[in-house]
């Protein structure tokens, strides 16, 4: 991680205009970052909707995609939202950088360290 921010790589990508869109940037929210979006009456009627306008504001860049709009968020993959929701936690100390994964198969339980938790599936790596 990057001091004030941290990059990442989304596990599915947005798909726009021909193109897989993964790489990008997020900062530390910043107060007005946060005040922006309480203002907005779509905030106080749907919780959901206030995590992707917060999105929107903290994502600086998807591969040279800038601004990040509110648009934009709600075109991502279910899997890529939950992901940056995770990361934007993280950020800003919102929760542990560690979660505990339980294999559905075996029940084997450990520990998964979050801006890494895609770096491993090979799936994930060929598509990079």
């Amino acid at each position: 991680m990057n001091p004030g921010g941290i990059d990442f790589f989304l596990p599915l990508g947005l798909s726009m205009d021909g193109k897989l869109y993964r790489k990008g940037r997020m900062h530390l929210a910043t107060t007005a970052d946060e005040l922006e979006i309480q203002s907005t009456d779509e905030v106080g009627m749907n919780t959901r909707y206030r995590d992707i306008m917060l999105l929107s504001r903290v994502i600086d860049e998807l591969e040279g995609i800038s601004p990040v709009t509110v648009e934009i968020i709600e075109n991502l993959f279910e899997a890529d939202f939950l992901y940056l929701q995770l990361l934007y936690k993280e950020l800003n100390g919102d929760m542990e950088t560690r979660i505990t994964a339980t294999c559905p198969e075996c029940g084997t339980r450990s520990q998964v360290h979050i801006p890494s938790l895609y770096e491993d599936m090979g799936l994930y790596k060929d598509q990079g």
